[in-house]
């Protein structure tokens, strides 16, 4: 089994974690801050014990100290938030134009349309979502009656 001495390895003082430690708002990296400062400052002799005082697993305690070992503080302490997911199809101006003028009147017509001019393959559901995340809204006419008799609707118009 390997010893590490965490006071040596640690590079930031005590003073210097504390004041970090008063200031920090968000509960794991307060968490994070909390088992440096106890390693440092000789509290706590080992990884396990420290992760067993905050009720964490030893792997997570490991997997931390090697972020830090490898990264440093400011990469140990930077809770990592995603932009969401990528879309390809969400800056294409020719789909904006499209949208905005025309419009589909369904999801699988957008889809064989995106198909055909950028060669992207979405499921009708994909698409789906991502236009109900973007709130886009599908352009459709009125329904109309099948029997409807387009000359006697001119000729009853006001003209």
């Amino acid at each position: 089994m390997i010893k590490i001495d965490y006071p040596k390895q640690i590079k930031e003082s005590v003073e210097e974690l504390e004041s970090r430690l008063k200031k920090e708002r968000h509960p794991k990296v307060y968490r994070r801050l909390e088992i440096l400062l106890w390693l440092k400052s000789g509290k706590v002799k080992t990884m396990k014990a420290a992760c067993d005082l905050k009720g964490m697993n030893k792997s997570q305690g490991n997997k931390i100290w090697r972020k830090y070992r490898e990264e440093g503080l400011e990469s140990y302490l930077s809770m990592y938030k995603g932009i969401g997911r990528y879309s390809p199809i969400k800056d294409k101006k020719e789909l904006q134009d499209r949208l905005s003028k025309e419009g589909f009147s369904t999801i699988n017509e957008a889809r064989l349309w995106i198909l055909e001019t950028y060669g992207i393959s979405y499921t009708e559901n994909g698409l789906g979502n991502f236009f109900r995340a973007n709130r886009i809204k599908l352009k459709t006419g009125r329904s109309s009656h099948p029997k409807k008799d387009e000359k006697l609707r001119s000729a009853h118009k006001k003209i």
